[in-house]
Protein backbone atom coordinates (compact mmCIF):
# COMPACT_ATOMS: atom_id res chain seq x y z
CA UNK A 1 0.00 0.00 0.00
CA UNK A 2 1.18 3.08 -1.13
CA UNK A 3 1.45 6.51 1.22
CA UNK A 4 -1.37 7.78 -1.22
CA UNK A 5 -3.56 4.38 -0.35
CA UNK A 6 -2.59 4.58 3.21
CA UNK A 7 -3.82 8.36 3.22
CA UNK A 8 -7.15 7.28 1.38
CA UNK A 9 -7.37 4.65 3.92
CA UNK A 10 -7.33 7.23 6.89
CA UNK A 11 -9.12 9.38 5.12
CA UNK A 12 -12.06 6.94 4.68
CA UNK A 13 -11.93 5.74 8.24
CA UNK A 14 -12.41 8.74 9.37
CA UNK A 15 -15.28 9.66 7.38
CA UNK A 16 -16.95 6.26 7.63
CA UNK A 17 -16.20 6.50 12.07
CA UNK A 18 -18.05 10.21 11.83
CA UNK A 19 -20.85 8.62 9.96
CA UNK A 20 -20.93 11.39 7.73
CA UNK A 21 -23.21 10.56 4.56
CA UNK A 22 -22.67 8.79 1.52
CA UNK A 23 -22.81 11.92 -0.58
CA UNK A 24 -19.89 13.50 1.48
CA UNK A 25 -17.94 10.22 1.22
CA UNK A 26 -18.64 10.30 -2.46
CA UNK A 27 -17.78 13.92 -3.35
CA UNK A 28 -14.12 13.36 -1.54
CA UNK A 29 -13.30 10.36 -2.98
CA UNK A 30 -14.04 11.71 -6.41
CA UNK A 31 -12.46 15.08 -5.48
CA UNK A 32 -9.54 12.70 -4.61
CA UNK A 33 -8.74 10.66 -7.45
CA UNK A 34 -9.57 13.20 -10.02
CA UNK A 35 -6.63 15.39 -8.14
CA UNK A 36 -4.63 11.90 -8.45
CA UNK A 37 -5.34 11.47 -12.35
CA UNK A 38 -4.20 15.04 -12.68
CA UNK A 39 -1.45 15.28 -11.21
CA UNK A 40 0.02 11.91 -12.04
CA UNK A 41 0.87 10.97 -15.91
CA UNK A 42 -1.61 10.92 -17.77
CA UNK A 43 -2.47 7.35 -19.55
CA UNK A 44 -5.19 4.45 -19.26
CA UNK A 45 -2.37 2.73 -17.01
CA UNK A 46 -2.38 5.63 -14.00
CA UNK A 47 -6.11 5.78 -14.27
CA UNK A 48 -7.19 2.42 -14.03
CA UNK A 49 -4.37 2.10 -11.71
CA UNK A 50 -5.90 4.51 -9.39
CA UNK A 51 -9.72 3.01 -9.34
CA UNK A 52 -8.44 -0.14 -8.71
CA UNK A 53 -6.23 1.21 -5.59
CA UNK A 54 -9.32 2.98 -4.41
CA UNK A 55 -11.47 0.09 -4.91
CA UNK A 56 -8.72 -2.35 -2.80
CA UNK A 57 -8.35 0.73 -0.21
CA UNK A 58 -12.21 0.76 0.34
CA UNK A 59 -12.58 -3.12 0.92
CA UNK A 60 -9.84 -2.81 3.46
CA UNK A 61 -11.59 -0.09 5.24
CA UNK A 62 -14.29 -1.75 5.21
CA UNK A 63 -13.34 -4.95 6.53
CA UNK A 64 -11.69 -3.16 9.44
CA UNK A 65 -15.74 -1.38 10.58
CA UNK A 66 -18.37 -3.22 12.55
CA UNK A 67 -20.77 -1.13 10.05
CA UNK A 68 -19.12 -1.19 6.65
CA UNK A 69 -22.44 0.37 5.08
CA UNK A 70 -22.48 1.12 1.22
CA UNK A 71 -18.70 2.36 1.47
CA UNK A 72 -17.19 0.07 -1.24
CA UNK A 73 -20.23 0.82 -3.39
CA UNK A 74 -19.70 4.62 -3.17
CA UNK A 75 -16.39 4.38 -3.32
CA UNK A 76 -16.80 2.24 -6.76
CA UNK A 77 -19.36 5.11 -8.06
CA UNK A 78 -17.40 7.97 -7.05
CA UNK A 79 -14.07 6.39 -8.70
CA UNK A 80 -15.79 6.01 -11.78
CA UNK A 81 -17.75 9.31 -11.55
CA UNK A 82 -13.58 11.15 -11.11
CA UNK A 83 -12.66 9.34 -14.37
CA UNK A 84 -15.45 10.08 -16.13
CA UNK A 85 -16.01 13.69 -14.68
CA UNK A 86 -12.19 14.62 -15.07
CA UNK A 87 -12.91 15.33 -18.57
CA UNK A 88 -10.12 15.87 -20.91
CA UNK A 89 -8.08 12.39 -21.63
CA UNK A 90 -9.15 10.82 -18.86
CA UNK A 91 -12.83 10.31 -19.93
CA UNK A 92 -11.43 7.63 -22.91
CA UNK A 93 -10.68 5.38 -20.31
CA UNK A 94 -13.94 5.00 -18.40
CA UNK A 95 -14.77 1.69 -20.62
CA UNK A 96 -10.88 -0.05 -19.27
CA UNK A 97 -11.67 1.77 -16.02
CA UNK A 98 -14.88 -0.06 -15.54
CA UNK A 99 -13.61 -3.18 -16.75
CA UNK A 100 -10.85 -3.15 -13.96
CA UNK A 101 -13.57 -1.95 -11.42
CA UNK A 102 -15.71 -5.07 -11.91
CA UNK A 103 -12.30 -7.12 -12.26
CA UNK A 104 -11.87 -6.00 -8.60
CA UNK A 105 -15.29 -6.82 -7.51
CA UNK A 106 -15.03 -9.98 -8.92
CA UNK A 107 -12.11 -11.01 -7.16
CA UNK A 108 -13.58 -9.68 -4.06
CA UNK A 109 -16.65 -11.90 -4.20
CA UNK A 110 -14.85 -14.99 -5.24
CA UNK A 111 -12.82 -14.29 -2.20
CA UNK A 112 -16.10 -14.61 0.19
CA UNK A 113 -16.18 -11.18 0.71
CA UNK A 114 -19.62 -11.42 -1.25
CA UNK A 115 -22.01 -8.41 0.48
CA UNK A 116 -25.00 -6.36 -0.41
CA UNK A 117 -22.77 -3.79 -2.15
CA UNK A 118 -21.78 -6.09 -4.85
CA UNK A 119 -25.44 -6.65 -5.74
CA UNK A 120 -26.82 -2.93 -5.45
CA UNK A 121 -23.71 -2.28 -7.97
CA UNK A 122 -24.78 -5.02 -10.12
CA UNK A 123 -28.21 -3.89 -9.95
CA UNK A 124 -27.76 -0.41 -11.24
CA UNK A 125 -25.31 -0.99 -13.95
CA UNK A 126 -27.58 -4.32 -14.94
CA UNK A 127 -24.11 -6.14 -14.87
CA UNK A 128 -23.64 -9.75 -14.03
CA UNK A 129 -19.88 -10.91 -12.72
CA UNK A 130 -17.85 -11.72 -16.11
Amino acid sequence: MTIVDRRMAAELMLLARARVPTCAVRITIRDRLTAQIAAGPMGARSVVEAVERALRTAREVAQELVEPGDLVETVYFASLEAVRGHGGESAQWIAEATRCAHAVLNEMAAGGVEATWTRHIRQAEGWEGE
